[in-house]
């Protein structure tokens, strides 16, 4: 593991690049409030000035020579500290405990199994999609007690309803961890109450998984001196939460929708493939995408490519081609419209003639939304959970 003088060097390094990017942007935003324009979405100041300590984080589950390791940060009071276990037996089944804070927690128990997700779906009663959560649980918890989706007490109250989670769960945010486990948690309590959850990747989640951690918060480098381990280490295929991650999907039909993080370009419809030739083959890509980027195979370096490749498309909501692309789309994965996050708009809105719906908002900001499909009716529906007709 890396020791704690080259964390602080990395980290120097990646805060000076981070004020340089903003100030790049700003000399490009003067003038301009349009949110197209924007290249990614804007830094947080915390991360600017990232003041983050170590805190409440895990558990990480290791499966290392026959051992599993359980790791997990807890604080009591003002001090914090690192808890580590090593077990000789099958851990399937067995409860763990995620802490958010000194007053809030829930608590899952290890999958007996984690099968590869299925590719398409038939539509459901009821459908809500929200997408870049990026680490803030409270955010993605209020907006789903407050519609419907679960009660106070983390229970699905959903229904035969399915909730898609439209990628980027990972960075910027504090309770990363504590996002995907609660995740994997809803997971059991749909299919328990003939729902089901999808979570398809985003761009932040394959930088994780592939050691870019240009967006990590200073809270987890902290924490990795507590549970000594390397943050390059959490998300590998060797441990619980990596081996689910590989379960997930990068695209999905779901009755006439197509989900999929940033979009499908020109160069993917060209390609013509089916969707689960996409996901399988990018699936044995998840940790190593540059290998797939350099790869000869056409369709693993368009995919993957952070240009026209489904996690990184912006063309859907800033333009730059024509409807033809969208219909070229459409017809080839017979859907009637698209939806995607990764790119920043005002309100859950249409594009193109309402063949595309774009979902990701402005979070950071305090502006949680998400999309409901219900009776065949397109709502844009708010945190407090309220809703309206998306226009």
């Amino acid at each position: 593991m890396k020791n704690k003088s080259t964390f602080r060097i990395k980290k120097i390094e990646q805060d000076f690049v981070k004020f340089s990017v903003l100030i790049v942007l700003g000399i490009l935003l003067i003038g301009s409030k349009a949110v197209e324009d924007i290249p990614e979405i804007p830094l947080q100041t915390a991360e600017l000035t990232d003041t983050s300590t170590a805190d409440f984080d895990g558990p990480h589950i290791f499966y290392r020579a026959g051992k599993i390791l359980v790791k997990q940060v807890f604080r009591k009071d003002s001090i914090t500290y690192g808890k580590i276990d090593t077990l000789l037996n099958s851990i399937k089944g067995m409860p763990i405990t995620c802490h958010i804070n000194d007053s809030l927690f829930f608590s899952t128990a290890v999958k007996e199994g984690i099968p590869i997700e299925e590719s398409e779906y038939k539509m459901p009663s009821k459908l809500i999609a929200i997408s870049d959560i990026e680490g803030n649980f409270m955010a993605f918890r209020d907006f789903l007690i407050n519609n419907g989706v679960i009660n106070s007490d983390n229970e699905w109250i959903f229904g035969d309803g399915h909730l898609v989670l439209l990628g980027d769960f990972f960075d910027r945010g504090l309770n990363v961890t504590e996002c995907l486990w609660f995740i994997y948690y809803l997971e059991d309590e749909a299919i328990k109450n003939g729902g089901h959850v999808h979570f398809i990747l985003g761009n932040h989640e394959i930088m994780n998984m592939n050691e870019d951690f240009f967006y990590v918060r200073n809270k987890y480098i902290e924490n990795t001196f507590l549970i000594k381990e390397s943050y390059q280490n959490w998300y590998k295929p060797n441990t619980e939460l990596g081996r689910w991650l590989q379960s997930k999907n990068i695209i999905e039909k779901i009755g006439n929708y197509l989900f999929t993080h940033g979009g499908i370009s020109e160069d993917i419809n060209n390609l013509k493939p089916e969707i689960d030739k996409i996901n399988s083959s990018a699936r044995k890509y998840y940790f190593k995408s540059n290998k797939a980027e350099l790869s000869k195979k056409e369709l693993m370096s368009s995919i993957f490519s952070t240009k026209v490749g489904l996690f990184w498309y912006r063309a859907y909501i800033r333009g730059g081609i024509g409807e033809d692309v969208i219909d070229r789309t459409l017809e080839h994965f017979d859907v009637s419209k698209i939806v995607v996050g990764h790119t920043i708009v005002e309100d859950v809105s249409y594009f193109f003639n309402k063949k595309v719906i774009g979902i990701d908002t402005f979070h950071f900001k305090g502006d949680t939304e998400g999309l409901l499909i219900e009776n065949g009716i397109e709502f844009r529906v708010e945190k407090n959970g309220n809703r309206s007709v998306i226009k």
